[in-house]
């Protein structure tokens, strides 16, 4: 998708969503649940992963995505905040009068952003405006060629540069045995990949066996990307020198470019539409309200007012 378009801010959509990424819940259903992460025997399932990683805007999951495996990077900067709530909680920071207070004025916030997002905008901007945006501009909305990668990184600002080639060099025998041991059997080659990479690699996707998941050639190095898009599926590179260290990578599978399903596209094209029709919006927000204040009983005190 063009940049132009992942780029654009919704006003509207601003409070409600900083809002949403602070306000998971405490404690976790974990039975029968795929579990992420454990913070102190607090469980973090991969649904709750998903909603958190959903509700952030596509430009800041672009963001998080730029080196690859964007989710698991939110992750463990979502168990950072986790610590930091958990501590405050302990110590019941919370019950505060001035906390209670924020926190209410942050509810009231989303609450209103999203019912005029999702019900009095809905006036504005039509899921009929919105399919049309999507079928009327299809080259925003294609989605590039991909790779599905898997990197081993020896970083150069640990090791020397020699001490960083050794030490990938003695990786890339171990794999290389590996294939030969198996007939080069992609399911075997990956497997050992990811237990290498799990156990020298020193790049954030070591957790994942150096899983960076799905990327297109803008997220990846240069020099990484030009290889992994050219290696067929299975394939490991030779050792691969960048401004960061030395690399392994493994190309799993390939993507051709294609357009990307309206239903992954739709909350952007809102948010966009939404943006450019900011003073339709507004006004039919104080349309609702006088209508709503006719039919109301209000009564003022200006006298109370200091």
């Amino acid at each position: 998708m063009k940049r132009w378009l992942i780029s654009v801010v919704a006003v509207i959509l601003s409070a409600s969503s900083l809002f949403a990424q602070q306000a998971a819940p405490a404690t976790a259903e974990t039975s029968g649940a795929k579990v992420v992460a454990t913070v102190n025997g607090e469980a973090i399932t991969a649904e709750e992963l998903d909603r958190l990683w959903n509700r952030m805007s596509a430009k800041l999951r672009a963001q998080y995505d730029k080196e690859g495996n964007g989710k698991l990077r939110f992750l463990e900067n979502y168990v950072g905040k986790r610590l930091l709530l958990q501590k405050a909680l302990k110590t019941e920071f919370q019950k505060t009068p001035a906390v209670q207070a924020e926190l209410e004025a942050a509810r009231e916030s989303a609450l209103f952003d999203i019912y005029v997002r999702d019900i009095v905008a809905s006036q504005i901007v039509t899921e009929a405006m919105v399919r049309k945006f999507y079928d009327d501009h299809p080259a925003d909305f294609m989605r590039p060629e991909q790779v599905r990668v898997r990197m081993i990184q020896i970083g150069t600002d640990k090791h020397s540069v020699q001490e960083a080639r050794t030490l990938i060099g003695d990786v890339m025998k171990e794999l290389y045995g590996v294939k030969t041991r198996s007939g080069n059997d992609p399911k075997a080659i990956t497997q050992a990949f990811a237990a290498a990479a799990a156990r020298v690699s020193e790049h954030a996707s070591a957790a994942s066996g150096g899983d960076l998941g799905w990327v297109d050639g803008s997220t990846l190095d240069p020099k990484l990307a030009e290889v992994a898009f050219a290696m067929k599926p299975g394939t490991v590179s030779g050792i691969l020198e960048t401004s960061a260290g030395m690399h392994l990578v493994l190309t799993q599978e390939h993507q051709a470019s294609a357009p990307e399903p309206f239903e992954a596209a739709r909350p952007v094209i809102r948010e966009y539409l939404l943006s450019t029709n900011v003073q339709k919006v507004m006004e039919a927000v104080n349309r609702t309200t006088n209508e709503l204040r006719a039919s109301s009983k209000v009564t003022l005190h200006p006298e109370n007012v200091q």
